[in-house]
């Protein structure tokens, strides 16, 4: 996804897209050239009203935890830590002690923080998880419309965008902020039941989690701040090989999905504007496979979605002895790749996401406190 952020003020709706293979906000000093091909596409987006809605709550789609995006986002049927109450609200129901997991990211190549912190806890058969992101882009340019010629007069001359532009070098008038956050909260239970054929004798085993998230957003951007409340709903099923086809056959086949903003998701931002974030049915298969080895096992996984477009998501991994893994994927068209490390009771996961604007590392952290 790009960095794009929506401004709803009283009778303004505008995207602001910020590239950083153009010019780092962090870096406003610049080429000349850069600065001119950046302020000439905030022209263009200015000059054309384009509803805001369209991309309303999209830093919710940057995805959460190391390990699922060094997977390509290939998650929703196998996931079953903390951090995956992004992935699939039903995956929390496999966690069986009280945990607290986070994540950092810096993204587009030092454009935005990400970050998020939380809790798991299983209390009274079910699962709770309460877990905060926030994205945060420090040091925006802000430039004035420069297609309304009011603002291209100098010394009673109106002069044409590229003779303003060159005759005050492209400065911003001032820096402001955009960020983002969500607060998340999760249930989930883990349901076992048999599929009890009993005219053939024949019995499947099932695990069937099931889960649901109500989410809290607030965003603010140059002055103007919105909330909204939303809610997603997923379920996973799993079953082994060894109970459908062969008894040696220690591998475990899994389907699962996630609904997220089923309730089409409202932000509103006053002064009647409110964006709605379209939901997103997301759902996926993975198979694993158990290796020789106390802990060794092969993972492969695929899911799609379709808030935005139809996009896939494809992943592997190799886990050595549940202390080392490997992990490598597709999201969309742009790959990805990662590791993770487990000692004791903390797991730290690495991924590495190579994207057009700007390559992205992630690192997050599990700790079972009990």
């Amino acid at each position: 996804m790009i960095p794009s952020r929506a401004t709803p003020r009283a009778g303004f709706n505008a995207r602001l897209t910020v590239r950083t293979g153009t010019c780092s906000a962090r870096n406003p000093a610049g080429t000349s050239r850069r600065l001119l091909f950046l302020t000439l596409a905030l022209i263009a987006l200015g000059a054309l009203p384009v509803h805001a809605a369209k991309y309303a709550g999209e830093f919710l789609d940057i995805g959460v935890g190391a390990r699922a995006v060094g997977l390509g986002g290939a998650m929703a049927a196998h996931a079953q830590s903390g951090l995956d109450f992004y992935w699939n609200p039903a995956a929390i129901g496999y966690v069986g002690s009280l945990e607290a997991q986070g994540m950092y990211a810096d993204l587009w190549d030092g454009l935005a923080n990400y970050s998020v912190a939380g809790l798991t806890l299983p209390a009274s058969g079910a699962v709770l998880g309460v877990n905060y992101i926030r994205l945060s882009v420090p040091d925006i340019q802000e430039h004035p419309n420069y297609a309304d010629a009011r603002n291209r007069v100098i010394d009673g001359d109106t002069l044409s965008i590229q003779e303003y532009l060159l005759a005050t070098g492209a400065n911003p008038r001032g820096l402001f902020s955009d960020n983002e956050s969500a607060l998340f909260l999760t249930f989930s239970k883990l349901n076992r039941i048999t599929l009890d054929f009993g005219w053939a004798y024949f019995q499947i085993p099932l695990e069937i989690p099931v889960g649901a998230s109500v989410k809290f957003i607030n965003q603010s951007l140059a002055g103007a701040s919105g909330s909204g409340v939303g809610a997603d709903f997923g379920m996973q099923i799993r079953t082994g090989m060894q109970d459908l086809i062969a008894e040696r056959w220690k591998a475990t086949l899994a389907w699962g999905f996630n609904y997220q903003d089923a309730t089409r998701t409202a932000v509103d931002w006053g002064e009647n504007n409110q964006d709605a974030i379209p939901p997103n049915f997301r759902h996926g298969f993975a198979f694993i496979q158990k290796l020789p080895g106390k802990a060794s096992r092969f993972l492969v996984s695929w899911d799609t979605e379709d808030r935005w477009k139809r996009t896939h998501h494809f992943g592997a991994e190799y886990q050595l002895e549940g202390v080392l893994a490997l992990r490598g994927g597709l999201w969309d068209d742009e790959w990805t790749a990662g590791a993770g490390l487990s000692i004791w009771r903390a797991t730290v996961d690495y991924a590495y996401l190579a994207r057009e604007l700007g390559n992205t590392h992630r690192v997050s952290l599990s700790l079972r406190l009990r």
